[in-house]
């Protein structure tokens, strides 16, 4: 089994493909296509449904010669939960956990499990999880969190992101000892863009995202004029607020309005039919806006997905600087393979 990458600078877009040889096409589900699950470091994981069957590998990015892909061994508990991958602070292993929630009638309250791989020994470990000394309103939203969408890696701990409730984060994953939850909610200043049913206008992901910088977490809103409508002129504003680990509130740091975001001229002539104006610069406006995505460093870059028509095969990814509120770079990329955002590794 094979992996490739073929790795470009933001806001391009990267590629990774597998190569099995000896395996006919029918051994895999064009529904559960391989997947890109998270990178960290010097390491990607990947998942991979094989004749009905999830397996899991991380790829080691090296010099060339020295690349590695492992498969990992099944996990004790044969559950499809959100995998996440920590590499260890020296560099050289990871560990790759996932959290197993499970309603227990006669305690009548919710039993959580963290299951851990360890590289150095190849060998995953249970452990019992506590919530008691969370407070009454974090066990709530780690109850409700659906520990299925995505994970991040802050300051040695590895984190679990539900869009409508938090970040749960799983500490001590490398000091010999049980982990232990924590949970970290979003900002409470954040706009309510849920319907009177207390569900979302539409999937969380074209609204908000979150990244971290260390021990940094970012987050950013989109705060659009009407919520069922991304497009057509209306307009829309980007939130941005940070939290270190060690505080217990977030604070704003940037806020922008598309309106006020200047183009340069040169990025405007990439998309001549969005030109507006006597001086034709390009109207970010007429653009649908599908997702924003975060900087993975502590800086104030934003990008944005986005469409020119809805049948288009070709998005835009689009940075923005909401400091300056100025458009830094644009780039096209095909809509004909799946796509994730990740960290570049420095490893070639």
């Amino acid at each position: 089994m094979e992996v490739s990458f073929w790795l470009v600078d933001p806001p391009g877009a990267s590629y990774f493909s597998f190569n099995c040889p000896g395996l006919h096409a029918s051994a895999f589900d064009d529904y559960a296509p391989p997947s890109l699950v998270c990178s960290g470091a010097a390491f990607v994981l990947f998942s991979l449904t094989i004749r009905g069957a999830v397996h899991h590998f991380v790829y080691t990015a090296a010099p060339a010669g020295k690349q590695s892909l492992e498969a990992l061994t099944d996990p004790p508990v044969c559950r499809r939960r959100r995998f996440g991958l920590l590499p260890r602070g020296d560099g050289e292993h990871y560990a790759v956990a996932y959290v197993d929630r499970q309603w227990i009638s006669q305690d009548d309250d919710w039993r959580f499990d963290a299951h851990v791989y360890s590289s150095e020994t190849q060998e995953w470990s249970s452990h019992r999880l506590s919530l008691l000394h969370l407070s009454k309103s974090d066990k709530l939203l780690c109850c409700k969190h659906t520990l299925y969408y995505r994970h991040i890696a802050v300051a040695g701990s590895l984190g679990w992101v539900d869009l409508l409730r938090g970040v749960l984060l799983l500490r001590n994953l490398f000091d010999g000892g049980d982990p232990v939850i924590e949970f970290i909610p979003f900002p409470e200043s954040r706009v309510n863009f849920l319907d009177e049913d207390g569900r979302p206008h539409r999937a969380c992901e074209y609204y908000c995202n979150v990244a971290c910088c260390d021990d940094l977490l970012k987050f950013i809103e989109i705060e659009f004029d009407d919520p069922l409508v991304r497009t057509s002129r209306k307009g829309w504003r980007a939130n941005v607020w940070n939290r270190k680990i060690s505080w217990n509130k977030w604070e704003i740091r940037s806020t922008v309005d598309v309106a006020s975001i200047s183009v340069d001229q040169s990025y405007s002539a990439l998309l001549p039919e969005l030109r507006q104006g006597d001086f034709q610069k390009l109207d970010l406006q007429k653009l649908i806006f599908y997702a924003p995505v975060l900087s993975t460093r502590n800086d104030d870059l934003i990008y944005m997905m986005a469409k020119v028509n809805a049948q288009d095969e070709t998005a835009w990814a689009i940075a923005v600087d909401m400091e300056r509120a100025a458009v830094e770079a644009m780039a096209p990329f095909s809509l004909g393979r799946h796509h994730y955002h990740i960290a570049k590794s420095r490893h070639a």
